[in-house]
């Protein structure tokens, strides 16, 4: 009974060295994300983000949503990270909106959105 005892306080002890930091009662939140530019050159339209914070969850997508008042796209980026940006090609003349998005295990988060006029090429 007592070799029992000293082998499940072993695996125990065990456990608590392996298990790392313990960050128990730190609250995980969805991302934080802004929208920082769009730069406008022909029909083409380059969007800037970032993403503020990501508390205790890694990033797993960052991208944009994009659209005038025919439609709605999204376009996600190659790679998760704080600064991203992507480009839009093919845009037809008219006004946009644009708001960067980015998701982590815990949710997604939208910035505030980001309106930019695309010329008509002469």
């Amino acid at each position: 009974m007592k070799v029992i005892r000293i082998l499940l306080m072993g695996m125990v002890m065990l456990c608590a060295a392996c298990s790392g930091e313990d960050r128990s009662g730190e609250q995980p939140f969805a991302p934080t994300v802004a929208m920082l530019d769009a730069y406008v050159e022909g029909l083409s339209v380059t969007l800037y983000g970032r993403v503020l914070a990501s508390p205790n969850s890694s990033l797993s997508s960052c991208g944009f949503k994009y659209g005038n008042n025919e439609g709605v796209s999204t376009i996600t980026c190659e790679k998760a990270e704080e600064f991203f940006r992507a480009q839009v090609d093919s845009l037809e003349p008219g006004r946009y909106f644009a708001a960067a998005t980015a998701t982590n295990k815990i949710g997604s988060s939208q910035s505030d959105t980001l309106w930019f006029q695309v010329e008509a090429d002469d």
